[in-house]
């Protein structure tokens, strides 16, 4: 119930704070920064160091990968019947492909589920949505945005990833034990994710361009918080049906399957509006899709909950 209380209150507090203060309009940006290259590493190495890999971690870590899949194809088919430009499609795919699994999940998981489940949620999130993210959205993104990156460019970026050098040490550096000071420093940083992780989704909260971006928000929130996590559920079934009818019964695939239903994602709406795609279709998503999910996150972990 804390963490619960922590992600309202982060999140009301931003809100007030962006209509009460003349804030800059990339404040958000300098607060992702922290959040993303300093209190996610920090708390990627003080849970993950210590952490038991479950043995079915392919079947966890597929589920973001899924979720992509399933996600880009339904847009494609939306993109037909609605007409939507490409930027629009693109800008899409980039904030709701991929779930927030870090800023929002981390927290959400540990307000349903409890802090012990914290080790799957990050493995789902830096093996699956940060890789996808840094790779296959960067290259839409770009490419949309006539400003396409080459492979390598791409790689170097996905692998200079503090995140993903924090998760490599962190697994690299599990039979080295580490000082009680050092723990307890990253225990510390890791701790401000939550709370400024949903100031930051507050900050983005902009009503007044709703009216004229009602029809593709409407579609990117209902395909991210409901039918495509239900596709990908559907999936799974299928395949625990024909192969391994234990799979839905294992606690690590509920909750990967809970971060599937996280709402858009804020690191890829700062790509898309960094190339200028749809603005500002992208930070709505977040905005509007961060604060809504609490009802349907809420939904989501009665089915699912270990």
């Amino acid at each position: 119930m804390s963490a619960l209380v922590v992600v309202l209150v982060g999140l009301v507090a931003g809100v007030v704070a962006q209509r009460s203060f003349q804030l800059p309009d990339d404040a958000p940006r300098a607060l992702n920064i922290w959040l993303l290259d300093v209190a996610l590493p920090a708390l990627t190495l003080h849970v993950l160091h210590g952490v038991e890999i479950p043995s079915n971690v392919a079947i966890v870590v597929a589920a973001p990968y899924l979720l992509f899949a399933v996600t880009v194809l339904i847009y494609l088919a939306a993109a037909r019947l609605m007409r939507l430009p490409r930027e629009v499609v693109v800008a899409l795919v980039a904030a709701t492909a991929v779930a927030n699994t870090s800023f929002v999940g981390i927290p959400m998981v540990t307000a349903f589920f409890g802090e012990q489940w914290v080790p799957v949620a990050l493995l789902a999130d830096q093996l699956g949505s940060s890789l996808l993210l840094n790779t296959v959205v960067l290259v839409l993104v770009t490419a949309t945005a006539g400003a396409a990156s080459t492979p390598l460019a791409v790689a170097r970026r996905a692998l200079a990833r503090p995140s993903l050098i924090a998760l490599v040490l962190a697994l690299a550096l599990r039979p080295v034990g580490f000082p009680a000071w050092l723990d307890e420093a990253l225990a510390s940083i890791g701790a401000t994710l939550t709370p400024l992780a949903l100031f930051s989704v507050g900050l983005q909260l902009r009503l007044p361009a709703v009216r004229r971006w009602r029809r593709e928000l409407a579609l990117g929130l209902v395909v991210k918080l409901a039918v495509a996590p239900v596709v990908v559920l559907g999936c799974y079934a299928l395949a625990g049906a024909l192969t391994d009818p234990d799979v839905l019964t294992d606690p690590n695939v509920r909750v990967a399957l809970f971060e599937t239903a996280m709402p858009p994602m804020v690191a890829g709406a700062i790509i898309a509006n960094r190339h200028g795609l749809a603005p500002p279709l992208p930070s709505l998503l977040v905005g509007v899709g961060a604060p809504l999910s609490v009802l349907t996150l809420a939904v989501w972990s009665l089915p699912l909950h270990p």
